[in-house]
C-alpha cells in the first residue's frame, strides 16, 4: 500500500469511481486513490495490477467509503472490464440496487468518454442496447418506484449521468403510463441513452460554462437535436421513434421549442415523454450555473408548463409516480 499523495495533481484531474466495480475485477487495471477528510487532493492507495482476490475487493469496499477515485485520464480503462462483467453484477442481488445502477452509470460515462474521441459513435450506439437492456431488467427485476430512482441516482452535471438517469425514469414513467412489453421499453431506454448524442459536437468550455451564454453560444447549444439526428439518422440499428426522441426533446406543445418550433400534433408520443423526464433530470441535477431544485420544486416547474412545453397527461402521470410510496 501506498500514501504518497499525488503531487503536481489537482482534485479536478481525478473521478470517483463506485466502489462495487472492485467487485468485477481481478486486479487492479488503473492506480487506485483515496480522497482523505483533510488533503485535497487523492492519494495514491493501490498500484496498477494490484491482484484483487475476494477478499480483498471487499475490504477495500468496507474500508473506502464513497472516497476511491482515478484519475480522469485512466478512466476509460475501467471500460472493457466493467462491460464484460457488467450482466453478473446486475444480477447479483446481495448487491444493492443503488450500486447497481451507479455501475450501469459508470459503464455509460465510459462508452460516452470514448465516443468523444471517434469520428463516429458506433460503439457507443452498440452499447446503449445492452445498457438500455440492463437498465430494463435492474428496474422490473427491483420493483422500483420512480422516487426510489431519484433517491439512488446521482444528480450531477456530467453528460454520462444524465442519459443514465432519463433512461432510467423513462423506463418507470413509460410503465406508469401502461407500457408493459419488455422490448419496448428497452427501446425507450436506448432512445434515453442516445438522446443527447448530438452534445458531444459541443465544446466543453460551452457545456460547463458558469456564465451567461452568448448568442452565438445558445444556438450552437440549441442545434444538438438535429446534430445528434443527422449523426444516427442514417443507420439501420435505430428506431424511427429513437430518432424523433434525440430530434424532438426539446420541442413545445406551443411551438416554441428548437430546433423547428414544431407543435403537438407533429411531435411524437416518446418524445413528449422524454422531454418530461429530460427536464426533471436537469432540473434536479447539479449544473455549473446553478444548485439544484428538490424534486417537488421540479415538479412544480413541470406542472406550471404542462399544456405550453409539456403534455399535461404526461406531467399529471410522471408527478403521481413520483409522489407514489
Amino acid at each position: 500500500m501506498s500514501q504518497s499523495v499525488a503531487t503536481s495533481a489537482t482534485a479536478s484531474e481525478f473521478v470517483r469511481i463506485p466502489n462495487c466495480i472492485l467487485r468485477t475485477l481481478d486486479r487492479t487495471s488503473v492506480d487506485l486513490f483515496l480522497q482523505h477528510d483533510d488533503v485535497e487532493v487523492p492519494v495514491l492507495y493501490r498500484d496498477a495490477g494490484y491482484p484483487l482476490s475476494e477478499d480483498r475487493a471487499k475490504g477495500l469496499v468496507e474500508k473506502c467509503g464513497d472516497t476511491l477515485f482515478v484519475r480522469a485520464r485512466d478512466y476509460a480503462d475501467f471500460s472493457s472490464d466493467l462491460v464484460d462483467s457488467l450482466e453478473h453484477m446486475l444480477e447479483e442481488e446481495m448487491v444493492p440496487t443503488g450500486e447497481r445502477f451507479e455501475l450501469l452509470q459508470c459503464a455509460v460515462s465510459m462508452e460516452v468518454e470514448q465516443s468523444l474521441r471517434m469520428v463516429n459513435s458506433d460503439n457507443y450506439v452498440a452499447q446503449t442496447k445492452v445498457i438500455g437492456r440492463q437498465i430494463v431488467g435492474l428496474i422490473n427485476h427491483s420493483e422500483l418506484l420512480p422516487a426510489d430512482l431519484f433517491d439512488i441516482v446521482r444528480h450531477d452535471h456530467h453528460t454520462f449521468v444524465h442519459v443514465t438517469n432519463v433512461a432510467g425514469y423513462l423506463t418507470l414513467l413509460a410503465k406508469a403510463l401502461g407500457f408493459s412489453d419488455s422490448r419496448e421499453l428497452e427501446q425507450l431506454a436506448i432512445g434515453g441513452l442516445l438522446h443527447d448524442l448530438g452534445k458531444r459536437k459541443i465544446a466543453a468550455e460551452i457545456l460547463n460554462k458558469t456564465a451567461a451564454l452568448s448568442p452565438r453560444e445558445w444556438e450552437i447549444i440549441r442545434q444538438h437535436p438535429q446534430t445528434g439526428y443527422e449523426e444516427l439518422c442514417m443507420r439501420d440499428n435505430v428506431m424511427h421513434e429513437q430518432l424523433m426522441m434525440v430530434y424532438q426533446h426539446h420541442e413545445h406543445l406551443d411551438g416554441n421549442g428548437y430546433p423547428v418550433g414544431i407543435t403537438a400534433e407533429e411531435i411524437h408520443p416518446w418524445s413528449k415523454m422524454l422531454a418530461v423526464v429530460d427536464v426533471f433530470d436537469a432540473l434536479t441535477g447539479e449544473r455549473p450555473y446553478r444548485s439544484p431544485l428538490s424534486c417537488d420544486e421540479a415538479l412544480e416547474f413541470l406542472a406550471s408548463k404542462a399544456g405550453t412545453q409539456f403534455d399535461k397527461e404526461i406531467v399529471a402521470c410522471w408527478t403521481s409516480a413520483m409522489r407514489q410510496t
